[in-house]
């Protein structure tokens, strides 16, 4: 196996052996040294690898419909998982908090 295909398959087995944990990112990568954006960097690499093979786990971004004024004090983000968890917004969090939600709930 190359570099490239060492390192993938290190960072593989922490990425595997951090969902498992059930702990934060952070917390793992305090737990066994590593650095917290390194396994954040991989976690979505590699699930972007996965996704791309089997098709799944991918955003799906959809039209946006404009509402009538009535219904504009409704949250206007609405963000669903597979896994059943659901979050809105009045207004669009920072895109960095959204891709470390993302990779910790993915």
């Amino acid at each position: 196996m190359d570099k490239a295909g060492e390192r993938e398959a290190h960072w593989g087995r922490h990425v595997d052996a951090w969902r498992a944990s059930g702990a934060t990112q952070k917390a793992y990568c305090d737990q066994h040294g590593l650095r917290s954006h390194s396994l954040s960097y991989w976690h979505l690499r590699l699930a972007a690898d996965s996704g791309a093979r089997e098709g799944g786990g991918r955003l799906t971004l959809v039209p946006a419909v404009r509402v009538p004024d009535t219904v504009a004090s409704l949250p206007s983000v609405s963000l669903h998982s597979p896994q059943g968890w659901r979050l809105e917004f009045a207004t669009l969090p920072p895109a960095g908090w959204l891709m470390e939600l993302w990779g910790e709930h993915a």
